[in-house]
């Protein structure tokens, strides 16, 4: 947008915390807690957006007393893995438990220094401060190799970001490129219905059968042996 008319409105804060999520929050708790000045930027409309738009049948593979922010338990059975839009609930919840002051719907566009402070441009405002905390997460940008656009046309491509339910599929084999969470999830998912490959480097087995009635009686066992090892 260079060149591009801006109506700027200068803030000044202490901190200034980049991204709404988890990580932002658990930041922003903390302040409040030390009475210190800072804001929130989210870039979405609404707290917890960021696991609302992602595909419909996401759970988190913690159960949920792995999942608690500072302050506040994730509400429901302890041992049980949320679903993605349970966790964008608490996640809202937590904001307005606390009283977090976040501001919506602004995009981070710069960084900058000046001086010995920071400067931020989101959209058309701008704020000084003398912390920024980036809590934005490292998977906002979808990578797509190069070569995609040298496939031919009558192949669908979705990125795991578009995906939301195996009806977007059309008929015939599928293929899931990346085989950590993401990946295999929905390769899972789509061998419903398709005939389903995946491909990625070896993730490894586990000992049961995911979802099985073993796997849920000993995988809560197993993480809370490591929460207390860590």
């Amino acid at each position: 947008r260079v060149g591009a008319p801006r109506t700027v409105s200068d803030e000044q804060v202490e901190t200034i915390i980049v991204g709404g999520g988890q990580a932002g929050l658990a930041v922003g708790y903390y302040l409040a807690q030390g009475h210190r000045s800072f804001v929130i930027l989210d870039a979405n409309e609404r707290t917890g957006d960021s696991w609302r738009k992602r595909w419909e049948s996401l759970q988190l593979f913690t159960p949920a007393y792995l999942s608690d922010l500072p302050g506040l338990d994730f509400p429901g059975p302890r041992s049980r893995c949320p679903t993605k839009d349970e966790m964008a609930d608490y996640l809202e919840a937590y904001a307005t438990r606390f009283d977090l002051p976040i501001r919506r719907g602004l995009q981070v566009e710069a960084v900058t220094k000046n001086a010995d402070r920071f400067v931020v441009i989101a959209n058309d405002h701008q704020f000084e401060a003398d912390n920024v905390v980036l809590a934005t997460g490292g998977y906002q940008a979808a990578y797509v190799p190069e070569f995609a656009d040298e496939l031919d046309a009558n192949i669908m491509q979705l990125h795991s970001s578009q995906y939301r339910t195996p009806s977007q599929l059309r008929d015939g084999d599928v293929l899931v490129v990346g085989a950590a969470n993401s990946g295999a999830e929905i390769a899972l998912e789509a061998s419903a219905t398709h005939r389903t490959w995946l491909s990625g480097r070896h993730p490894g087995s586990e000992p049961t059968r995911p979802g099985s009635k073993v796997d849920r009686l000993f995988t809560p066992l197993f993480w809370f042996y490591i929460s207390r090892v860590i």
